[in-house]
């Protein structure tokens, strides 16, 4: 009987230890440049992702609808669109709530189960680091390491540093999911434009960030069991006018609330104004108006409680009530198109373990990204994925 229980602890105990060798066996590191457009890459030379293309894959990465830095970020961690995870915009009131998200970081706003909850669950460590939405808790639920909430000023060699560390824990210790958001070039896009030759500058900063996270792994000598991937949230587009619906409503005598943007919400104050406004903001030109009830299905952003009485769209170079009034002040860009638009268009870069080299992927789609990570490290996909497995990614 003692030699009985002697085999089964031993079993047990050797269990347990491969357990803890599995959780760390692979890693996934996913980049997160906030937006980089698709060319921005062909605008110099950037060593770094000059050698993860040549050694890897790049390719256009769609996104999600509207393109915006907060839906699509969701959109990457859940593997499904805004109407499902119910991040809509970076700014939108719910009526449910009655509360307003503005560039909020509580994981519970998520409806849908993102990447860093679903490894942790299935026993893969995770790391975040200002990714958007990994701050706390979601339904009750912890990934292992966390870093936030988020400040602009920590820069992205402070980051790096925290990956370097994360990839030299011992291996008991060490996530097997590491997910960091960067500033990219997002800020000088829309500050400048994203002609602007500062565009190369900013993204030659970031290039020999990403330089040390190569030489560490060269380093390691663990290509073998590591995937890096850098994506982007959206492009960037030029924009030079302004259409001014919160105008078109005061003049009608309508109350309402207007988030901006090349998608913008109104929220009416009295739902019985729905025609009136309706008609009010129909006779302006280089938009098009929709209800709730008519949205098209395919946009996927029609949240039950979160998108506005009226919803506008626009193309560049227009848009609603952003950025006030700076037209005049020069080029000016912004990002929450629609996906077919090329400027929306974002990077996509993989090297490692598991990726085909020399592979010019067709489409690749923001909501591919999460069941992409979870192919790569073993692991089901989050539970309200819709997405498939990158063509790019050898299944294990």
């Amino acid at each position: 009987m003692k030699t009985f229980r002697s085999i089964q602890c031993l079993v047990i105990l050797l269990t347990i230890a491969m357990s803890s060798m599995a959780k760390a066996e692979n890693t996934v590191i996913v980049l997160s440049w906030d937006g980089v457009r698709y060319d921005y890459p062909d605008r110099g030379e950037f060593p770094a992702l000059e050698r993860m293309a040549s050694e890897g894959m790049r390719g256009r990465l769609t996104t999600v609808y509207p393109s915006k830095t907060f839906p699509t970020h969701v959109s990457m961690a859940t593997g499904t669109h805004p109407d499902t995870h119910g991040i809509v915009a970076n700014r939108f009131f719910d009526r449910k709530t009655e509360s307003m998200f503005q560039y909020a970081n509580d994981g519970d706003w998520i409806d849908a189960e993102p990447i860093w909850i679903t490894a942790q669950r299935q026993g893969v460590d995770a790391a975040t680091y200002h990714w958007v939405a990994s701050y706390s808790d979601w339904q009750g639920q912890a990934h292992r390491y966390r870093k936030g909430p988020f400040n602009p000023l920590v820069t992205d060699e402070t980051k790096v540093d925290q990956i370097l560390a994360w990839l030299d824990f011992p291996v008991q210790e060490r996530p097997g999911l590491i997910m960091a958001y960067w500033n990219g070039t997002d800020s000088v896009g829309h500050r400048s434009g994203p002609e602007s030759a500062l565009v190369a500058e900013q993204l030659a900063t970031q290039d020999v960030e990403l330089m040390r996270i190569l030489n560490k792994l060269d380093e390691l000598q663990r290509w073998d069991s590591t995937t890096l991937i850098v994506v982007s949230d959206h492009g960037m587009a030029q924009v030079t006018e302004n259409v001014d619906v919160e105008a078109a409503l005061d003049q009608a005598g309508i109350e309402a609330m207007v988030t901006g943007g090349p998608v913008a919400f109104v929220y009416l104050d009295q739902a019985t104004d729905l025609p009136r406004a309706l008609a009010a903001v129909k006779k302006l030109a280089n938009i098009e108006v929709y209800t709730r009830e008519d949205l098209p299905q395919s946009f996927r952003m029609a949240h039950p409680t979160r998108i506005g009485d009226l919803i506008i769209t626009t193309s560049p170079p227009f848009t609603v009530g952003e950025p006030g009034g700076k037209f005049s002040d020069g080029p000016f860009g912004t990002h929450g198109y629609h996906p077919s638009e090329d400027d929306m268009k974002a990077i996509i870069f993989a090297m490692g373990r598991n990726v085909k080299t020399g592979l010019v992927p067709k489409e690749i789609r923001q909501i591919d990204l999460a069941p992409t990570i979870a192919n790569l490290l073993g692991i089901k996909a989050p539970l309200h994925a819709e997405g498939k497995v990158m063509e790019w990614a050898n299944s294990n």
